[in-house]
């Protein structure tokens, strides 16, 4: 009976070994993958320039789920292309004087007059648009 004692204890001892290696390894996969997300952390968190930079890698990594590669392209979307705004509405002055119009025409035909001295016009008949007496008739007398 002692014997039998002896082998249920040992049989309990040896689960229990088999339990505690079997625990050791799964603490020593975690640990491992746990250092590897530490240094995938380090890695996007370093000085790669922010955290434009940090989606910019997300997004361009083709190990990335597509879900992930997504959702950091949008959010980096905002900062390569920027919104376009409305412009402000000027405030604009005029720098000159308005000259009346009767000034302008004034001043155009008595340019348009010295152009007709120049060549290749001063070989046309000069024509005055209006009669002088101001009948409106083509004779010249007054009635």
């Amino acid at each position: 009976m002692l014997d039998l004692c002896y082998a249920g204890v040992m049989a309990a001892m040896d689960s229990i070994a088999s339990k505690f290696a079997e625990y050791e390894y799964t603490i020593k996969l975690l640990t491992a993958k746990l250092e590897e997300l530490a240094a995938e952390n380090e890695r996007l968190t370093s000085a790669l320039g922010g955290a434009h930079a940090t989606l910019r890698t997300i997004y361009s990594d083709s190990n990335q789920p597509a879900g992930v590669r997504v959702k950091a392209a949008q959010a980096a979307l905002p900062h390569e292309t920027p919104r376009l705004n409305p412009v402000s509405q000027l405030e604009l002055a005029a720098e000159e004087e308005i000259e009346p119009l009767a000034d302008v025409i004034r001043r155009q035909r008595a340019r348009a007059d010295r152009m007709m001295l120049e060549p290749p016009f001063s070989d046309l008949p000069k024509v005055s648009p209006f009669r002088p007496n101001g009948n409106g008739s083509d004779d010249d007398t007054a009635g």
